[in-house]
């Protein structure tokens, strides 16, 4: 395998031994042979190990992984980019898949010159109470954007922009993403969106359990880029309260059917 690979898919994971074949066979069914593949397991204590070690022979000395303890999701999304040796890295859930022909898709948008810094392409996102497919889109509030334009599975970015930028900030626990991209942003990287739909996202993991919480690191991410505080806090306590009440309104009015699942460990 070459050690300059044009992508680097890195999947960060702790107890995903349910999921997470799912999604190394959505690599595998990729027709872009030209990536390396990252798994960063959390010392799992299940039988996700196991599972790695299962496929390791099929991907060709594509698969490299490592099980040790973190510090949570973007403590092992930076040991996964440390590792990573691609120009493009994208992070893949444990329970997401990558679309066939997702690689594809991304290494004909990258034919443009300049290749563009960040490639971001439509999610299929799915969960108890239906499916939509989100399409990349740029907006902008209060003179920040107000959101990364397409969800981490289908967003593509310059390994060399993402280490320049200093990887994740630890002190925001679920929108560092978010401040990474900003930072992306003020440096001048550029970016293109493809109409493919490049992953599939279940609903469930961190940011969409825990709204309030959510809210708070957005309000934070944004004062620290420049952010009026007051405005922000007043942004964040509305939408606070308006998550909550949708919240109530489904979990009353719109039950999934079927037995509910025990929580469990999303990364």
């Amino acid at each position: 395998m070459s050690d300059h690979s044009l992508f680097s898919i890195v999947t960060v994971c702790l107890n995903a031994d349910a999921d997470i074949a799912e999604a190394i066979e959505s690599v595998l069914a990729q027709g872009c042979a030209d990536y390396e593949y990252l798994v960063v397991d959390g010392g799992s204590t299940d039988g996700t190990v196991g599972v790695l070690r299962e496929y390791d022979s099929r991907f060709g000395g594509r698969l490299r992984w490592t099980s040790e303890h973190d510090d949570g999701l973007y403590d092992a999304m930076n040991k996964g980019l440390a590792l990573a040796r691609g120009e493009y890295v994208a992070f893949l859930g444990a329970d997401d898949r990558l679309r066939p022909g997702a690689l594809d898709a991304v290494a004909h948008a990258l034919e443009a010159a300049p290749r563009p810094d960040i490639v971001c392409g439509a999610t299929h996102v799915f969960g108890p109470t239906g499916t939509r497919d989100e399409a990349p889109r740029r907006v902008v509030r209060r003179g920040l954007p107000a959101r990364v334009p397409a969800s981490h599975q289908s967003t593509f970015i310059r390994r060399e922009a993402l280490q320049s930028a200093g990887g994740f900030d630890l002190r925001f626990r679920i929108a560092a993403d978010y401040d990474l991209y900003l930072r992306l942003v003020e440096a001048g990287r550029t970016e293109a969106f493809v109409d493919d739909v490049l992953s599939d996202f279940r609903l469930g993991g961190v940011s969409s359990r825990s709204e309030r919480a959510t809210a708070r690191d957005y309000r934070d991410v944004r004062i620290a880029h420049g952010a009026n505080p007051a405005v922000e806090e007043l942004v964040m306590l509305k939408s606070a309260a308006a998550a909550t009440a949708f919240a109530t309104w489904m979990r009353l009015f719109h039950r999934a059917p079927g037995r509910a699942r025990s929580p469990r460990p999303r990364r």
